[in-house]
């Protein structure tokens, strides 16, 4: 099926854009929010999403607030120099405020530089502060540190 080039280009938080690409996609004025579905992609500056479905919520003055991905979530962050974060996960809430990321489901988050990595039901991630918490459900919290003696 020929992908769908969405004509929306979101100014973000800082100077770079969020590029969407999808299938399908809705937006909904009245309750300020954006809808892609099928072959989501959503890259901004090195930083990357694929997800089959992604919701931007937007404020009243139409700066997006909130992400949401949902099915087979796969995502690339840089946050700096020093902090690429390469994972997945079912359901992935992006607050762009407070820097929030919660990954919910078979969640799976892989420091590049320090070849760290985390696995658990529900993970939250600060981009700011770096923040961890991560939380087992029927299976225990993994966790792989990297120890130089």
């Amino acid at each position: 099926m020929k992908r769908l080039l969405v004509g929306i280009i979101v100014s973000f938080i800082f100077a770079q854009d969020l590029k969407i690409t999808s299938n399908k996609f809705f937006y909904n004025s009245k309750k300020l929010y954006s809808e892609f579905i099928g072959d989501v992609n959503a890259t901004k500056g090195k930083s990357n999403i694929l997800s089959d479905k992604l919701y931007v919520y937007f404020n009243k003055a139409k700066k997006p607030v909130k992400i949401i991905a949902i099915g087979k979530v796969k995502f690339y962050f840089v946050f700096d120099n020093n902090s690429t974060y390469k994972g997945h996960c079912n359901k992935m809430e992006y607050y762009l405020k407070n820097g929030n990321i919660i990954l919910i489901g078979d969640a799976f988050v892989k420091k590049l530089e320090t070849n760290e990595s985390i696995q658990g039901s529900y993970i939250q991630l600060n981009r700011f502060t770096k923040d961890i918490k991560v939380k087992g459900s029927n299976k225990p919290v993994n966790i792989i540190i990297k120890v130089n003696e």
